[in-house]
């Protein structure tokens, strides 16, 4: 590494970090610092660190997001991504191999680092768990991939370094060597300074995570291209145990647990949608495994601002606007199934239709309403009149009743930033700012926690066959703090699993992978167009009633089908392939 790259990975962290190298920098300037000095100094090391940490995968994005590229979301815009999802911007990512390439570096140097052999081997554990992260991610998006572990140096040997493909098995394999290594030296826990950094815990649940995917490939997927996509069934087994033993190193650990600060699933008492909610916004709370974290006003995102319904903002919002196919998914309190009946039926008010739905849909859904900052979500697409004429003019006043228009202040409506499937998002939202601006927001991104270690558990038993009587605790142990009852034994199946992590786990940034290892893609998008709910009023003379009319077609998806292709479950290679000869594309691209 030269002084100038030095130079300049310092400066970039110089403002987010610089208390911690204060000292360091008095005694050299900035400017003079070299590839040696770094070794030479603990604070220098870390910011390294940092810079490793920061190129993670993970954290808020711009439009659209992932969950509008599944069942969960639709895009307001009239170009939504509706097929071709293995060469979205989210599901591409070579360029990882750049950081690749420092991590391997400092994992080089740090050997020659003038600080003790505890740290020395600690800052080893730590960045094997980062290089793991860098290399599950590439797998999980194009299979088999290069694994590269040393420094590549450019000196005229262009072909030595365009190495080819390896195994998508051997890359989980290596994924898992390095987290079984970095777990061993990685401390126990951190103080509240390094808090976002990884322990033995936050690697073992990587590792729950990875291993539970390898197996879902090997049991779903087909090996292709000679194993450089797909694994051999015969290892599915293998992966899951894997996966259960990391979930169980953080159950038994009793680090972690759910939140239930507002809610309380043993008595039942508190409120459980507050509590949901709360998951996102209380920070650092014990149900976090790792996160990216965020603080305003040096390192914030404008989640809020893409995200909040139309009529609250000016600018922007509405971008995750809810399917009905997300909202059925939400069953009711007593386990029966979510589907909402509307068909032919009138209702006094949005609450008559939604009673008794699991609550974490009201913690994560913007319904008509819903109460929020100062008023309700005003959600209809038009007032019937006493005679059956239909006023549906966005921004004018309904004739008979001029206080309320004639569409609702938060649509729907064909034009504009409105929700196009009669939903908005909530969850994550922050419930004290109504209005925000972009760049305002500062919740942390949670990757990991612990209702996610619970479900992973309970899937990689069930796919394994094996401590069933544990998952089942597990399972129950989420729709507690849910506030919906619990299963029994024989209601436990990977349907319902599935179906549990697909409303415990909305709009985290999950289901798109979900959807890939499990090789359900083909069958959910298949010319399909999806499905909103639209709700409408009919004026009595005195108040008001609404029906729901379920829409799919313009302008939901801007009236495209959605298709996703086989060749979907795996990315494109084509950037990577015109810098590396050697690289096979995966089948279909």
């Amino acid at each position: 590494m030269s002084n100038k790259y030095i130079y300049a990975l310092l400066t970039l962290l110089f403002i987010s970090v610089s208390g911690c190298i204060e000292d360091t920098l008095d005694r050299k300037p900035l400017n003079m610092i070299s590839d040696a000095d770094v070794w030479a100094s603990e604070q220098l090391i870390d910011i390294y660190m940092v810079s490793l940490y920061n190129a993670l995968p993970i954290g808020f994005t711009g439009n659209p997001h992932l969950a509008n590229l599944t069942d969960e979301s639709s895009y307001h815009e009239e170009n939504p991504p509706v097929s071709n999802y293995g060469n979205h911007a989210h599901a591409l990512n070579t360029s990882m191999y750049a950081w690749i390439r420092r991590a391997n570096y400092f994992l080089d140097r740090i050997t020659t680092a003038t600080v003790s052999e505890e740290k020395i081997k600690q800052y080893t554990a730590e960045c094997k768990f980062i290089r793991a992260y860098y290399y599950f991610d590439l797998v999980k998006k194009y299979g088999g991939m290069p694994i590269i572990t040393e420094v590549q140096v450019f000196d005229n040997n262009l072909e030595e370094l365009q190495v080819p493909r390896n195994e998508e098995k051997e890359v989980y394999d290596f994924i898992l060597e390095e987290l079984d290594a970095a777990i061993v030296d990685l401390p126990d826990s951190r103080d509240a300074a390094n808090i976002n950094r990884a322990t033995k815990l936050v690697a073992q649940a990587l590792k729950s995570r990875a291993m539970l995917y390898a197996g879902s490939i090997a049991k779903y997927g087909t090996v292709q291209l000679n194993g450089l996509i797909g694994i051999p069934s015969d290892k599915a087994n293998y992966y899951y145990s894997e996966s259960i033993k990391a979930s169980k190193a953080i159950m038994e650990s009793s680090v972690y647990g759910l939140y239930d600060k507002l809610y309380n699933p043993a008595s039942k008492s508190g409120d459980p949608v507050t509590n949901y909610q709360q998951i996102f916004i209380d920070k650092n709370n014990k149900e976090i495994i790792f996160q990216k974290a965020y603080s305003f006003p040096d390192k914030v995102h404008s989640f809020d601002n893409l995200n909040i319904p139309e009529g609250f903002t000016t600018n922007q919002g509405s971008s995750i606007c809810p399917l009905l196919e997300m909202v059925e998914a939400y069953e009711y309190v007593d386990g029966s199934p979510g589907v909402l009946m509307v068909e032919g039926k009138e209702f006094n008010s949005p609450e008559e239709l939604y009673k008794d739905k699991d609550p974490r849909f009201d913690a994560s859904v913007f319904r008509s309403g819903t109460p929020y900052i100062g008023r309700a979500v005003q959600i209809h697409r038009g007032i019937y009149d006493t005679d059956g004429t239909l006023y549906e003019t966005e921004s004018v006043p309904f004739p008979k009743d001029p206080s309320m228009l004639q569409v609702g202040r938060d649509g729907p409506f064909p034009t504009g930033n409105y929700s196009k499937t009669g939903f908005y998002i909530r969850k994550i939202l922050n419930p004290d700012r109504a209005v925000v601006e972009p760049n305002y927001s500062d919740q942390n991104y949670i990757d990991i926690r612990y209702a996610e270690i619970l479900l992973n558990f309970t899937e990689a038993a069930l796919e394994s066959g094996t401590n069933l009587s544990a998952a089942l605790d597990a399972i129950n142990e989420v729709r507690a703090r849910a506030g919906i009852r619990k299963l029994t034994a024989d209601e436990l199946t990977v349907e319902r699993l599935r179906n549990e992590r697909r409303v415990e786990l909305a709009f985290e940034d999950k289901r798109f992978w979900d959807i890939r290892r499990w090789r359900i893609g083909t069958s959910l998008f298949q010319n399909t167009l999806m499905h909103g709910l639209y709700p409408y009023l009919i004026y009595t003379g005195s108040g008001y009633k609404y029906i729901f009319k379920k829409i799919s077609g313009y302008p939901l998806d801007g009236g495209l089908s959605r298709v996703w292709q086989e060749r979907d479950y795996y990315s494109n290679l084509s950037g990577y392939i015109s810098t590396n000869k050697n690289i096979i594309n995966n089948p279909g691209w």
